[in-house]
C-alpha cells in the first residue's frame, strides 16, 4: 500500500495533481478553488497561502478508483465499495501492533511553548457561517482512559489563537466518551493531531474498532506492515513518526466554547467543546498540510464510509438471522443527495407479498453497533434480486415501476435521530419511510425486466 508520500507521488506521475502557485486567499476563495477542483476530478497543492509558510495539499482519496491505487489493485476503475469494506474489515480482523522507534521525520523541526504558531498551517475558513478556520485532515490521537489502548478518529480542529485550538467530539464518538470520563475525574487530558499520515491510518481513524483495539493496529494490517510510532515531545502519546505534520495539545474544561463548521450533511454542525493548549507543534523541514474539503464534498464523504463498513456488516448478520432469503444489503451515505440520513437498500428472494413491510420494520428496529439504524437511516427500500442495490438509478427506477398503491410505502413517526439531523423534532421526533419496491407475486411475469442474455460475456473491443 502506498504511504502518504509515495501516493502523492504517484499522483504527480499520472498528471492528477493540480498546483496553484498565485497567492490565495485562505479565508472562502481556497475553499471555492478546493471545492472546484474536486469537482474536476483533481488532487491539488496550493504552493501560496496568504499568511501561512507551508503548502496545502488535499484530493488525494476521492473517489473509489483513488482508493484501489493507493491499495495498488488493479483494474482500479473495477474496484468496489464491498471490496474496500472487505479489506478495512479483514484488517479490523486481524489487527498488526506497532511499533516504537526513537525517532522520524516528523520530528525534524521541533517547536514548543512561545515558539508554537498555528497560525505558520494554511488553514481554510470554509463557509460563511464558519466560526473561523477549521483543521479538518487531521486525526485525532488520545488514550482510552479505560485501557490505557491508542486511539484514534477523524475531528474538526477550530483555530482560536496562536497557541489555542478546539477540537470537536461528536455525540457517538470515542472522543466525546474520553472527554466525559476526564471532565468527570478532575484528570488532565492530551491529544495530539497528526496532519498528513498514511492512506490506512485515514481509513482506520474513519473507521468503527473495538475499544480494546487501537486503530493503529488495523492501519498497520491494512498497510501489511506495523506502523512505526514517536512519543510526543509534551506527552506520553505516540504519534506516526512520518506524519507531515504534529499538534500536541492539553484539554482545558474548564474553557468551553461553540463552533460552527458547515459540515457533510450540508448543514452547519454547531457544537460546545473545550479548548486546547497547543504545547507543541513538530513536523517535516517540507512538510504539507493535508485538508479535507467540509460539508458535502467528495473526499469526505469517500472516507466517511469507512465507517459504516462493521455496521453494515452487523446489520446484514442480524437481519438475515431473521430473513434468510436477504441476498444482498447496501447502506448508503451520499450526502450531497441524501443530506445527513443514511438509505438502506436490501434485496430480497421474498416468499410473500407481506414480507418486504415486515423486513423494512424489523430493520428499523436493529442494532448497528455504534449507531442504531433508526438513529441514523431515514429510507429502507427492498427490491427484488434483479435491482442492483448499489446503483441509486435502479432503486429510483424500483420504486417508480414497481410501488403501484399505498400499502407498498410505510410511514413511521417518532424516531429519534442522531444530531445532525437537524430538522428533527427533540420532541417529536422524526419520520422515517419504508418503501416495497418488489414485484407482487401475482405480477412477477407483468413485470419482468428485458434482459439480454450473455450481456457480461461480450465485449465490445473483441469486435472493434
Amino acid at each position: 500500500m502506498h504511504d502518504f508520500r509515495s501516493f502523492v507521488n504517484l499522483l504527480e506521475e499520472s498528471g492528477d495533481v493540480v498546483h496553484i502557485k498565485k497567492e490565495v486567499d485562505p479565508k472562502f476563495v481556497l475553499s471555492a478553488l478546493i471545492h472546484k477542483l474536486e469537482l474536476a476530478g483533481k488532487a491539488f497543492v496550493f504552493e501560496n497561502v496568504a499568511g501561512a509558510k507551508l503548502p496545502l495539499i488535499g484530493g488525494l482519496l476521492l473517489d473509489l478508483e483513488r482508493v484501489a491505487r493507493v491499495h495498488k489493485i488493479s483494474p482500479a476503475k473495477k474496484f468496489t465499495r464491498a471490496q474496500h469494506a472487505d479489506l478495512v474489515l479483514e484488517a479490523t480482523d486481524n489487527p498488526i501492533a506497532p511499533i516504537v522507534v526513537n525517532g522520524g521525520p516528523t520530528k525534524e523541526v521541533i517547536n514548543i511553548g512561545d515558539d508554537v504558531d498555528v497560525y505558520e498551517l494554511p488553514v481554510p475558513t470554509f463557509f460563511e457561517d464558519d466560526t473561523g478556520p477549521f483543521i479538518t485532515g487531521a486525526v485525532g490521537i488520545t488514550r482510552n482512559p479505560s485501557n490505557g489502548v491508542l486511539n484514534v478518529g477523524c475531528y474538526r480542529g477550530l483555530i482560536m489563537s496562536k497557541n489555542k485550538i478546539s477540537i470537536n467530539a461528536s455525540t457517538f464518538s470515542d472522543l466525546r466518551r474520553f472527554y466525559q470520563t476526564a471532565e468527570e475525574a478532575g484528570d488532565g487530558m492530551y491529544i495530539a493531531l497528526a496532519i498528513g499520515v498514511h492512506p490506512a491510518l485515514l481509513m482506520a481513524a474513519a473507521s468503527k474498532t473495538p475499544n480494546d483495539i487501537s486503530e493503529f493496529d488495523v492501519a498497520s494490517a491494512l498497510a501489511g506492515k506495523p506502523f512505526e510510532l514517536v512519543k510526543c515531545e509534551t506527552s506520553d502519546l505516540l504519534v506516526p513518526a512520518d506524519a507531515e505534520i504534529i499538534i500536541e495539545g492539553k484539554i482545558n474544561f474548564d474553557d468551553k466554547i461553540w463552533q460552527t463548521l458547515g459540515e457533510f450533511p450540508g448543514q452547519y454542525g454547531p457544537e460546545i467543546d473545550p479548548t486546547t493548549e497547543i504545547l507543541a507543534i513538530t513536523r517535516r523541514k517540507d512538510s504539507k498540510f493535508f485538508s479535507v474539503m467540509a460539508g458535502p464534498a467528495l473526499e469526505h464523504a469517500n472516507l466517511g464510509y469507512c465507517a459504516v463498513y462493521d455496521m453494515e456488516r452487523i446489520v446484514t448478520n442480524s437481519l438475515k438471522k431473521q430473513f434468510p432469503n436477504i441476498k444482498d444489503l447496501n447502506l448508503m451515505c451520499d450526502p450531497p443527495v441524501t443530506g445527513p440520513m443514511f438509505q438502506l437498500f436490501i434485496s430480497i428472494d421474498k416468499k410473500d407479498d407481506e414480507e418486504p413491510n415486515q423486513l423494512i420494520r424489523a430493520a428499523f428496529e436493529a442494532a448497528g453497533g455504534i449507531y442504531p439504524i433508526s438513529r441514523i437511516v431515514k429510507r429502507i427500500v427492498v427490491v427484488d434480486e434483479d435491482v442492483d442495490i448499489k446503483s441509486y438509478r435502479d432503486i429510483e427506477w424500483a420504486i417508480w415501476s414497481r410501488v403501484a398503491d399505498e400499502s407498498k410505502i410505510l410511514l413511521l413517526p417518532g424516531y429519534l435521530s442522531w444530531e445532525v439531523d437537524r430538522a428533527s423534532d427533540k420532541e417529536k421526533g422524526s419520520v422515517r419511510v419504508g418503501i416495497d419496491a418488489t414485484k407482487k407475486l401475482a405480477d412477477v411475469d407483468k413485470l419482468k425486466r428485458p434482459v439480454v442474455p450473455g450481456y457480461d460475456d461480450v465485449r465490445l473491443e473483441d469486435y472493434l
